[in-house]
């Protein structure tokens, strides 16, 4: 099935200039209107999976501001839910987010900027006091 493409912004203001050049057109000029029906699924949907950047701690069952990573046009900002876990990076931290009907729920943050983490040695991935955090194995 062919993909539909999303009209930028001056090729849609020209197809707006057409339209009202045509329109405005008098009857019997040359031009017939012939009512169009498209076919398919309808109106292609807005992107329902998104990378974001959030700062500061986001407890469960809390409302967030994320910024959309790689998009600087505004709107770049959503509402986001967190159902997942507590997460409190010690910087901005990526997380992975979803639309379900028309609210964002957190899907998956990037573990390894939750607080502990380190590259080298083993780890525990552990929930102290509601937040996701890293241990060393050999502090246990």
């Amino acid at each position: 099935m062919a993909e539909g493409f999303l009209l930028g912004p001056n090729l849609l203001s020209q197809i707006r200039r057409t339209i009202d050049r045509v329109d405005g057109e008098p009857i019997g000029s040359g031009f017939r209107r012939t009512q169009v029906t498209l076919e398919g699924e309808g109106p292609r949907s807005a992107k329902v999976f998104r990378i974001c950047t959030f700062t500061g701690s986001w407890a469960i069952n809390e409302t967030k501001t994320v910024t959309f990573k790689y998009q600087t046009s505004t709107p770049n900002t959503a509402s986001v839910v967190n159902l997942v876990c507590g997460l409190s990076p010690s910087e901005s931290c990526d997380v992975s987010i979803a639309k379900d009907g028309t609210a964002w729920f957190l899907v998956q943050p990037n573990l390894t900027q939750q607080p502990g983490y380190s590259a080298s040695g083993t780890q525990v991935l552990t929930i102290q006091s509601g937040v996701l955090r890293w241990i060393g194995t050999t502090a246990c």
